[in-house]
């Protein structure tokens, strides 16, 4: 595992915002530091391995969550004067669906550029930027934007993807180069990069896109497992999370292959793949005993529920309330029905209403050991030292 190097590291994010964590842990109400928001849940690809498959299940048909697939305007742009207000560090634009199907993200990023200090980055498909004239705004506004591939060739892309029009493989490259070319012009700082979700269904084609963006300009090319959704493993019964055997007989070395490929620009979620190479009894490292990276990067979904994470969107009984009924601001003060909600989680035995390698889960890693550590004086100091050493040393700091 020493081949693969790593850019984003959430234990270093955890003890960069040392100082909000120890408040939070002593008892203090602290604002989320990462909010991811979905401003929809509907998608022009249909992806066999998407984090938010689950909310597109025939149990969901019906309900006030599937129904409402975009975030209406007045509860998007209400939200986002209420978080100008807030301590919140970042908001990344996300989705059950495809953040940029709402007509109005486009407001409400603006928004949040002038109006606060809050850091954005998005999480896209890459294939809708011209419908809504996203292109500028997005190099102007985001901090990071990273794209989903997933494959190196055409045909296995609309494949995988299952895209609504196909052909959606050379729109999306011509969309990244159409970035890069307005980041270039206007002199920006914003991170441009693509993703390819590991999956027995691809494996084969990390060197191709690899080879594929080793000569176009983007900062960073991430490469990580696919993380089986419970709900969605039951419905369509794919197999189990890809074995650690798959992954050491099959995957490390097309990675390390790819390393050498891209160079500076290979970034591998190394911590989660370790996870899964070295844990034989699928715990996948869970010896914390409390999820207190959700109470740092919760989730609002389309719905406009303010879910526990990502992992958890439609679900109501997992939602701290709704931006129908009270601002964000008002939800986060009732601490009361924030940990009742999360005593459901937490009581299971061994997480199990939740997603192997979820969210927050390298972030938890470090949280349960300052936790743990809180009354020693020695050890939180030393987590001290190390925070200012690190402070220089990470990429996009706020997003954990």
């Amino acid at each position: 595992m020493s081949k693969i190097r790593e850019i984003f590291n959430p234990q270093k994010k955890v003890l960069h915002h040392l100082g909000t964590v120890l408040e939070y842990l002593e008892g203090k109400n602290t604002d989320p530091i990462n909010l991811e928001i979905d401003p929809s849940n509907a998608c022009n690809h249909s992806c066999p391995f998407c984090i938010s498959g689950h909310i597109h299940l025939s149990k969901f048909k019906g309900t006030e969550f599937f129904n409402r697939q975009m975030m209406h305007k007045d509860v998007l742009m209400s939200l986002v004067r209420d978080l100008s207000k807030t301590e919140v560090k970042s908001v990344s634009w996300t989705g059950g669906g495809e953040p940029t199907m709402n007509p109005h993200l486009k407001s409400a990023i603006k928004y949040l550029k002038e109006n606060s200090n809050i850091d954005m980055g998005m999480f896209s498909n890459g294939s809708m930027f011209e419908r809504f004239d996203l292109f500028e705004t997005i190099v102007d506004s985001l901090s990071w934007i990273r794209i989903s591939m997933d494959a190196g060739k055409a045909k296995s892309y609309d494949d995988l993807r299952v895209t609504s029009k196909g052909n959606n493989f050379e729109v999306v490259l011509n969309n990244i180069k159409k970035l890069i070319k307005i980041k270039k012009e206007r002199n920006s700082e914003i991170t441009i990069g693509v993703g390819f979700v590991v999956s027995q269904d691809n494996f084969e084609e990390v060197l191709d896109f690899a080879n594929l963006f080793k000569d176009i300009d983007v900062d960073y090319c991430q490469y990580k497992p696919e993380i089986i959704q419970i709900e969605r493993n039951a419905a369509i019964d794919k197999k189990e999370q890809i074995s650690p055997e798959f992954w050491a007989n099959k995957v490390l070395d097309l990675l390390d292959q790819a390393s050498k490929i891209l160079g500076n620009k290979f970034q591998c979620n190394s911590y989660k793949v370790q996870d899964l190479i070295m844990d034989k009894k699928k715990t996948y490292g869970r010896e914390y005993k409390q999820c207190i990276g959700s109470q740092l990067q919760p989730c609002i979904g389309a719905d406009g529920e303010v879910y526990v994470c990502t992992n958890h969107r439609g679900h109501k009984d997992r939602s701290y309330g709704s931006l129908y009924k009270k601002s964000f601001s008002e939800i986060w003060a009732d601490v009361n029905k924030r940990g009742c909600v999360m005593k459901q989680i937490e009581n299971k035995e061994k997480f199990s209403m939740c997603s192997q390698l979820c969210k927050p889960h390298e972030s938890n890693k470090m949280l349960w050991k300052i936790k743990q550590n809180l009354r020693n004086k020695k050890i939180i100091e030393e987590f001290k030292s190390q925070s200012e050493n690190i402070k220089e040393t990470i990429t996009h700091k706020n997003f954990i």
